[in-house]
């Protein structure tokens, strides 16, 4: 049984679809269904950047979280990768779809370990074949020990994706600017073919185990691509790899990245 308390709060997003207080009412829902705290929500593309919709963030923590992962650290999230791989609508904890060896990768440790959140899950909502929306559900530290479950958002799962998809649907027509992709960035450092591929899954946090059963090839042959691509670099292991391509340290992140605007569609 679903308690009034959570009615209520979904019962006042329901009201405000369509106008600039949607956002804030969802997440009041959000927050009151789960007991998270933090809320970011992004409209990702299959081509393009991200788009950010709105943040319960401080200012402070916008800066050091967002301006570096909207200027490049998002291609190396779980959850945009997720979008990319087709995973289907539902809500993921970081945990269960975070590559095995996520908390030993250099993206974890230079960037995601330093932004104070403990604790994250994330509400797919596929708007189109091309967009994809994101509910970013967050702890970080400093927000108490509140209890968390998910249960109800479970439950109210087909209510929040018709709200996002009323509310948001018009993303779906939307065809950002090509950038990058993780891939691009490995060609343009000289790799081709398997060097990529292994490239790629290093950077986002997968073990040389994980490389060989994702490609189909045995783990020695992993290790073999990974000195071919360290030769190429220039570099020796994988914090030196990841430094080559990226730069989202605390410490540099506020002055190496242009803050993002955080824009709302625009209404008819």
């Amino acid at each position: 049984m679903i308690e009034s308390a959570i009615i209520r709060p979904l019962a006042e997003a329901i009201s405000e679809v369509g106008r600039a207080e949607f956002e804030a009412k969802l997440a009041a829902f959000l927050r009151t269904a789960s007991g998270y705290q933090s809320m970011v929500f992004i409209a990702y593309f299959i081509t393009g950047v991200p788009r950010p919709l709105y943040s319960t963030l401080s200012a402070y923590d916008e800066e050091r979280t967002l301006t570096p992962y909207f200027s490049g650290a998002y291609l190396l999230d779980p959850y945009y990768n997720m979008v990319l791989d087709g995973t289907p609508d539902g809500i993921y904890k970081l945990t269960d779809c975070a590559p095995d060896d996520f908390h030993n990768s250099e993206y974890y440790k230079t960037y995601y370990a330093n932004i104070d959140l403990n604790d994250e899950c994330g509400i797919l909502v596929r708007l189109s074949s091309e967009a994809c929306l994101i509910l970013s559900l967050g702890v970080r530290a400093g927000d108490g020990s509140v209890a968390r479950t998910l249960s109800s958002v479970e439950a109210l799962f087909p209510c929040l994706s018709a709200l996002c998809l009323s509310h948001w649907g018009e993303l779906s027509g939307l065809h950002p600017t090509r950038e990058a992709s993780l891939d691009d960035l490995c060609r343009q450092r000289g790799l081709s073919g398997r060097e990529v591929e292994v490239t790629a899954l290093l950077l986002r946090g997968y073990s040389s185990k994980l490389i060989a059963r994702e490609l189909s090839i045995s783990p020695e042959t992993v290790k073999v691509y990974r000195k071919r691509v360290n030769r190429k670099l220039g570099t020796s292991s994988a914090r030196e790899i990841f430094a080559t391509f990226f730069d989202v340290s605390a410490t540099s992140a506020v002055s190496a990245w242009p803050r993002p605007a955080l824009t709302e569609p625009t209404r008819p």
